[in-house]
């Protein structure tokens, strides 16, 4: 699953192009360097991943999720059974972050006095919240009253019947409009995407093979023809 995606950033200062249609994926437990020469644009891209400048055109999309790994979550203080609260409560804070002039938070997990943050960002109170898990009934209704939309695990069976039930979910919890649904892509199946499209699924993403450049022109070429 992607925990990090930047599609078409670009950033200018003074009329001077800093960033120009920057992509950027980072995948789920992976590790990425950022290199290149001074003034080549390594931290402004790092500040508006971050929120401390806005771009001037493209997306930033950070995943988020509950974790799975119960060593990682007690060595950072995250009792296991508790990991829906705690996501809960570091989103709660850092919509104050995002949203309040002067930002506070008391909560059992997240605490920080008067804090001041900007830039804010351009959707208020908050950016869209996508929440990358099994889609379970207890998760689906988690994200029903406290994010903005779901992203499929790999492999995922059911997806129109937990789309359905994503919905169903959004209007108990009394929410305007829909949960925004994306799919990770297997197999390029028109069929299966059409069948998808139809359930309510706004986006599906499809991993790149680790290859060459020209290697991974081709299979866009191939995946591409597949869909057509």
């Amino acid at each position: 699953m992607t925990q990090l995606a930047v599609t078409g950033l670009s950033k200018a200062f003074g009329g001077r192009p800093v960033l120009t249609d920057v992509d950027l994926d980072v995948p789920e437990g992976s590790l990425t360097a950022i290199l290149g020469p001074s003034g080549s644009g390594k931290t402004t891209l790092l500040r508006i991943i971050v929120g401390f400048e806005h771009a001037d055109g493209g997306r930033v999309t950070l995943g988020v999720g509950f974790g799975w790994n119960t060593d990682e979550l007690a060595d950072h203080g995250v009792p296991a059974g508790r990991r829906r609260d705690v996501l809960r409560e570091y989103l709660a804070g850092m919509e104050s972050l995002w949203s309040a002039e002067e930002a506070s938070f008391d909560g059992e997990f997240v605490r920080f006095d008067a804090s001041w943050a900007w830039p804010k960002t351009v959707s208020q109170p908050r950016p869209p919240v996508l929440v990358g898990a099994i889609g379970g009934p207890r998760t689906l209704e988690w994200i029903a009253a406290s994010a903005d939309g779901w992203i499929t695990t790999p492999g995922e069976e059911g997806i129109g019947e937990k789309v359905a039930a994503l919905r169903a979910a959004w209007q108990a919890a009394a929410r305007p409009g829909a949960p925004y649904v994306v799919g990770l892509g297997g197999k390029p199946d028109p069929a299966v995407l059409a069948a998808w499209a139809e359930a309510g699924v706004d986006e599906v993403l499809f991993g790149m093979p680790d290859r060459s450049p020209d290697e991974v022109v081709a299979y866009l070429g191939r995946l591409a023809a597949k869909l057509a």
